[in-house]
């Protein structure tokens, strides 16, 4: 099968997501895949019903973790082209996302394409809970986070996967406490419930998926449970950006500062090495510790649009920026 083409490519919170939304009405046409996969020929090959009771509302989004394909450099085209093939059996989710972008397979309620409209998010087929009215099929936008090659490939599928859920959470008015992992709907459906989120997030059940595995990075669940908050701060920070663009006064606050930020790492050594690639391109830049995470800079200006137009220049260079008022310690 050739190369999808997307029917559309937009931006979401610097993310290029390919939409491939599959058509309502769709149906299984080969049957032994069908039945392979618990349906029949002729039967709807998703839910097509919208989230939480046919309301379209959108309770939380979902991270999932599968593997990335070898010698493959658009692994979410190739999971979307599996999906149309028939070969992903009952899976069906929202966004497949790696370090290039994101393609887009069911409809989320974004209104960031005609094909998906504000109200529209649909039910997709990930937390394996079944029609639980509750559960993560019913009532969350899902996303597979393709992972497990090198460590700047899985760096960069990792921010490009917050970015993303931080839009997502911002768009339909949730808080990072509404961002789950696969394992958190596991425990649900085996009676384990927690008080903390992030445990309920993390605990392992006994020959149960544990999920998002990579961004887990260890079958130690401490160690897990501390990767798990680390990637959450990394959301966190990018929904505080998009809160503070939308929350922004008309005039300047007295001593307030507007800082141009173009990345967020875990690590040190990938914030220093894109802090060069940003110093190459022209600009002057430094790396801040912030909330856990080393955060590249370029300028802090006392004048909001100063910040802007620098913003723009760097957009125009081809780099992801935005505007934070957040400040860090200079490493």
């Amino acid at each position: 099968m050739a190369l999808l083409t997307a029917n559309q490519v937009f931006q979401m919170n610097g993310v290029a997501v390919s939409e491939k939304i599959i058509p309502d009405g769709t149906r299984w046409k080969d049957g032994a895949k069908a039945q392979k996969a618990g349906f029949s020929a002729g039967s709807l090959y998703k839910k097509q019903q919208r989230l939480s009771g046919g309301t379209g509302k959108v309770q939380g989004v979902t991270i999932h973790n599968t593997a990335d394909l070898a010698n493959v450099h658009d692994d979410g085209e190739q999971y979307t082209r599996a999906t149309y093939n028939e070969n992903m059996g009952s899976v069906r989710v929202h966004y497949y996302v790696d370090d290039t972008g994101a393609w887009q397979n069911l409809k989320a309620g974004t209104g960031l394409c005609a094909n998906d409209p504000v109200g529209s998010a649909e039910v997709s087929w990930h937390a394996g809970d079944g029609s639980t009215p509750d559960g993560g099929n019913m009532t969350t936008i899902s996303m597979e986070v393709i992972m497990g090659d090198t460590a700047a490939h899985d760096e960069k599928a990792k921010d490009n996967a917050a970015r993303m859920a931080a839009w997502l959470l911002w768009k339909h008015g949730l808080t990072i406490d509404k961002l789950f992992s696969h394992t958190y709907w596991v425990n649900k459906s085996a009676g384990k419930h927690f008080a903390d989120v992030d445990r309920q997030c993390t605990n392992p059940v006994r020959n149960q998926k544990w999920c998002p595995t990579y961004i887990f990075g260890s079958s130690n669940p401490d160690i897990a449970l501390k990767n798990w908050k680390a990637f959450k701060q990394l959301v966190q920070g990018y929904m505080d950006a998009l809160n503070g663009g939308a929350q922004a006064p008309t005039a300047d606050a007295a001593g307030t500062l507007y800082r141009v930020q173009t990345g967020a790492f875990s690590s040190k050594a990938n914030a220093t090495a894109y802090a060069k690639k940003i110093k190459a391109a022209g600009f002057d830049t430094y790396v801040v510790k912030a909330d856990g995470l080393y955060k590249v800079q370029v300028g802090a200006y006392s004048k909001k649009a100063n910040a802007e137009a620098q913003m723009q220049k760097l957009t125009a260079a081809g780099f992801q920026a935005f505007i934070t008022t957040k400040s860090g310690t200079p490493v």
